[in-house]
């Protein structure tokens, strides 16, 4: 009586652990990308409650959303004039985070991840 061959080849052991080799290296260059931007998005909605921003005009505010996102390690987004766009609105400012985080995966393969996060603050 003879056996049937029972398991994966070399081949296909190989073939697996280099696709799950290739995801892991995507999850570690993209991965922080989303971290950063879930702090950013918690930095933004601490802006709504902060007792600090009441009567404050733009250039104020400016200088706090700066500061935190410094403090929170995100030079990057501190440092980009264009990311921050503030607009008046009844009781205070609208103000949206839109911006692109570009970065390498391997070789010249490399990735483009897109945010907006808008909040308002009430000034008054």
């Amino acid at each position: 009586m003879m056996r049937k061959q029972s398991g994966l080849t070399m081949i296909s052991w190989m073939l697996i652990i280099g696709f799950l080799a290739i995801q892991f290296v995507m999850a570690l260059r993209v991965g922080p990308v989303y971290l950063n931007d879930q702090t950013l998005k918690t930095v933004m909605e601490d802006l709504k409650t902060d007792a600090a921003i009441k009567g404050k005009g733009v250039r104020d505010i400016k200088f706090i959303l700066r500061k935190r996102l410094k403090m929170n390690s995100l030079y990057d987004l501190a440092s980009d004039t264009k990311a921050f766009k503030f607009k008046k609105i009844k009781n205070g400012y609208a103000v949206t985070a839109d911006y692109e985080a570009r970065g390498p995966i391997f070789g010249n393969l490399g990735f483009v991840a897109t945010f907006k996060h808008e909040v308002e603050i009430l000034t008054k």
